[in-house]
């Protein structure tokens, strides 16, 4: 009788192609192999930690504080969110896909007279509209997911910035899908408060959430009428704790400081040594290595005769949303993938779920060596599924793009 064979049986884990967590770099894995240290150590807090936020300003390209906490990219948000908005202020939550809403509920949570500005999933943002709502509303705040994961959409947040400036608002900026992967200029476009997790393409382990603050963040959590309602996640007591005078902080310069919460310290090395790797790539070519990789990856698509789900002027270069083949169920994939192929990418989210895929090109899977594993077992599982196209042909579209770009 025949024998069945399954490739991935060998392998000890599926790749990640997920639009995160992604994969990490070795030097990275190694960062966390070490002896437990004390996370209020002094060697730790002028070490690790803090060398490591200073270097995380030229990642967020900011003049700005950028803080560390335990969490993730959600954490972030509330930490923004909970800092400067108090009960009563108006917010206009710009709500694109699934992480649109998710600010929304949020911002529901904080206490926010809240305006949503729907935009239809994979469309563009109609910035006229938008400015004429802003001017309408004067919100204290406006809200945009950069780069929207459920949907691989990139949304213009310089446009936006201009908007928020232009009436007096503060910018708030989700950059978890962008930031290392896609150019973020967070002081340039009036970002006050830039919010991300570890996960994604700094390519660091999960279980940190980033906030990069401007100075008029800064000046909104001082006059607030009444302390933020989250003791652990409120943003003002690292301008109190541990932030010098010399940087804007209160802590006077010399004198011991304190980590408003308990820092992990394996995480944080391994951030640290994350953003060495970036910082030693240099942005501009990691910006361009994503677009590169991105673009393979959609070539490699549709030449298997898919389409991408969302507009065109709205591509991500980190998080490709594609259409399925219509009689082929995205869950069937997506498990084919993974358990014969070794190679995990996601459906789509909430709406969308059961007629789009979702492949991540993030950090490490950035390149040809993840990009063209991933389309030759998503042209194998299709053809398992039903769905024949030309073989080889998404691989052929894919390396050309490579080998030009080389």
């Amino acid at each position: 009788m025949p024998v069945t064979v399954r490739w991935a049986q060998c392998l000890t884990r599926p790749l990640l192609m997920i639009p995160g967590p992604t994969e990490l770099p070795p030097p990275v894995i190694q960062a966390l192999n070490q002896p437990p240290t004390i996370q209020y150590d002094r060697s730790f807090d002028e070490g690790v930690l803090e060398p490591t936020t200073l270097a995380l300003r030229e990642v967020f390209q900011t003049k700005g504080e950028v803080i560390l906490m335990p969490g993730s990219g959600r954490t972030a948000l509330e930490a923004g969110a909970v800092s400067v908005i108090e009960p009563g202020d108006r917010v206009l939550v710009i709500g694109a896909g699934q992480f649109g809403v998710l600010m929304r509920e949020i911002m529901n949570r904080v206490g926010a007279e809240l305006t949503e500005f729907s935009v239809e999933l994979g469309q563009p943002l109609d910035l006229a509209r938008l400015a004429s709502e802003a001017e309408r509303l004067r919100p204290k705040a406006i809200t945009l997911v950069h780069n929207e994961t459920s949907t691989g959409t990139t949304y213009p947040a310089a446009e936006v910035g201009q908007i928020a400036r232009r009436v007096g608002a503060l910018f708030l900026l989700d950059t978890v899908s962008s930031i290392a992967g896609i150019d973020v200029r967070t002081d340039e476009w009036g970002v006050d408060l830039n919010m991300t997790g570890s996960q994604k393409c700094l390519a660091a382990p999960l279980g940190m959430g980033l906030v990069a603050v401007g100075a008029r963040a800064w000046e909104a959590m001082e006059r607030r009428k009444r302390p933020a309602t989250s003791y652990t996640y409120d943003l003002m007591r690292w301008k109190e704790w541990w932030i010098p005078v010399s940087r804007g902080g209160k802590v006077p310069d010399g004198m011991g400081r304190r980590q408003p919460v308990s820092i992990p310290t394996h995480l944080t090395s391994a951030m640290q040594v994350a953003v060495r790797l970036i910082l030693e790539e240099g942005l501009p070519q990691r910006f361009r290595r994503h677009e590169i990789a991105a673009s393979a990856l959609r070539a490699g698509v549709m030449a298997m005769g898919l389409d991408m789900f969302p507009d065109p002027s709205l591509w991500s270069n980190t998080v490709a949303s594609i259409k399925a083949p219509k009689d082929v169920e995205t869950g069937a994939v997506v498990q084919r993938m993974r358990d014969q192929y070794g190679i995990l990418i996601g459906t789509g989210l909430d709406k969308i779920r059961t007629t789009t895929l979702r492949i991540g090109t993030m950090g490490m899977t950035a390149s040809p060596h993840y990009v063209l594993p991933t389309l030759s077992a998503l042209e194998l599982a299709l053809r398992d599924l039903g769905y024949k196209a030309d073989p080889g042909a998404g691989l052929a579209a894919a390396q050309e793009i490579f080998a030009n770009n080389s």
